[in-house]
């Protein structure tokens, strides 16, 4: 049965391909180590390769940045990987020193494969002369002592001393190595050559099998009992419900995002499986403001690792519109006069309306045509005197297409009343 990676303890191992053949990686880490040191990027699940891959040179000088160690690792050893992880391991910004200058969180250097910190591996400033903070330390070398045989790491199966990414804080060409017999440390020059042991961060989300071979991770799926990708909905000229469900196949929450045509109107995070409703389609003002014509609509569903999509169509052919204020607005004693102006285009042709009440509380309120009055931009004069209820205004406005065909719009609506 696979497991989830997260899920796996701190000391455990996995199995990934390294030049094609299967090698032990030590989850030394699972998380971010300290999110005032490490970037977000750095959230995961944390891999020390088990054995020494190689020996080579660290650099010409102790900046790791631009060292030559750095360059191998991203553009030699990570097309090794197997190419379904190659595609898994994160991009991570990691803590890094240059000239005695410590550059953290956002600030810390790029990298896909990597050396481990002195700091990374259990010692600090008060074990040893010459260190400098350079991260914090993973939680598989929690409790390790100055001088650790578990540090040790063999190359062809004989024990040898490797490189940290650390510098050596006296010296401009020296960088802290881990010793092959005690699993001490100590600091040798940097044009040297000495073991490599490869870092990589994979997602927390992705699974591992019982035998610890990584499973490649799916995209989710989008179901909608609407259709399926690219069906045409007809036509709707009223809001109305769009149902669908994104599944990821590895049972992780999914980022959601929302289009109508090209606007991202919303995006959420939603545990897989939960059925949603398209917002944007669902919303009356939304809705309205949208004009005649064809429209995509397209939800986006990512586990931070793939992604898929469902598109779908619609058209919107209104020829008529009706508007009214679903409260009417209480007035603390009789109206008598009011002004309505309504916004946008009303084809001359078009089968307009515009009533108007000022006792819109009572079981019979009393409306009047003010649709000259609106459209010479007049002030309207009640004809009604009586409430039984509070006095209170409201309008209902009906607009349909004249034998023209000529369209319009309402863009707003605003008056006064007294």
């Amino acid at each position: 049965m696979a497991s989830i990676l997260s899920a796996l303890s701190v000391g455990s191992t996995i199995s990934l391909k390294v030049d094609g053949t299967a090698q032990e990686f030590i989850i030394v880490h699972q998380g971010n180590p300290d999110s005032t040191l490490y970037d977000a990027s750095c959230d995961g699940t944390w891999l020390m390769m088990k054995d020494l891959h190689t020996k080579r040179l660290w650099g010409s000088s102790n900046k790791y940045g631009a060292s030559g160690i750095h360059t191998w690792l991203n553009e030699n050893f990570l097309p090794l990987l197997d190419s379904t992880v190659q595609a898994q391991v994160k991009t991570v910004k990691i803590p890094y020193l240059e000239d005695a200058v410590l550059h953290s969180a956002a600030d810390g250097l790029e990298t896909r494969i990597f050396l481990l910190s002195a700091y990374e591996l259990g010692w600090t400033s008060e074990d040893k002369t010459g260190m400098t903070a350079d991260g914090k330390c993973l939680k598989y070398f929690e409790g390790f002592s100055t001088a650790d045989t578990r540090r040790i790491a063999s190359l062809n199966g004989t024990p040898t001393w490797y490189w940290t990414r650390s510098p050596y804080a006296e010296e401009s060409k020296s960088v802290w190595i881990v010793s092959s017999t005690s699993g001490d440390c100590t600091y040798r020059e940097a044009s040297s050559s000495y073991g490599i042991r490869p870092i990589l961060i994979l997602p927390s989300s992705l699974l591992v099998d019982d035998s610890g071979n990584l499973q490649p991770n799916t995209a989710p799926t989008i179901t909608s009992p609407s259709g399926t990708n690219g069906t045409n909905l007809g036509i709707r000229n009223a809001p109305f419900v769009l149902e669908y469900t994104a599944t990821d196949p590895e049972g992780a929450d999914v980022t959601l995002t929302e289009q109508l045509d090209t606007q991202t109107t919303r995006t959420l995070t939603a545990a897989s499986g939960a059925p949603q409703h398209f917002g944007a389609v669902n919303d009356s003002k939304t809705f309205l403001q949208l004009a005649n014509g064809s429209h995509t609509l397209k939800v986006t569903a990512s586990d931070g690792m793939a992604s898929s999509s469902l598109s779908l169509l619609f058209t919107r052919a209104a020829t008529s519109a009706s508007l009214t204020m679903v409260q009417p607005i209480v007035a603390s004693s009789p109206i008598s006069v009011a002004a309505l102006t309504v916004g946008g285009t009303i084809p001359a042709d078009a089968d307009y309306r515009v009533e108007v009440t000022n006792n819109a509380l009572d079981p019979e309120p009393v409306w009047q045509d003010a649709t000259a009055a609106v459209r010479e931009g007049h002030n309207i004069l009640f004809d009604n005197k009586d409430a039984e209820k509070s006095p209170a205004f409201n309008f209902r406005i009906q607009v349909a297409r004249g034998t023209s065909g000529t369209g319009g719009f309402i863009s707003s609506i605003t008056g006064a009343f007294q």
